[in-house]
């Protein structure tokens, strides 16, 4: 089974003096989709902020049917 998994990107934006932590979660249908996002999308925000990190962490909610799948009428059949 399948289960979504959560991007989060977390970096510091600085105005004047003063700095933020922002952090932004993009959910992808997979672990494998988000780790292709990650690689991506990490290091344009790597350029621009240094104290950046990117992490995919799979959640507990399923991205696909729990249900079984319907067997194949020509099972058997040979």
């Amino acid at each position: 089974m399948t289960y979504w998994a959560a991007l989060t990107l977390t970096y510091i934006v600085t105005s004047g003096v003063t700095s933020y932590e922002a952090t932004s979660t993009v959910y992808f249908k997979d672990m494998p989709t988000c780790s292709v996002a990650s690689d991506a999308i990490y290091p344009v925000i790597l350029a621009q902020s240094r104290n950046s990190m990117a992490q995919c962490e799979r959640t507990d909610l399923p991205s696909s049917s729990m249900r079984p799948r319907l067997r194949p009428n020509n099972l058997g059949e040979e």
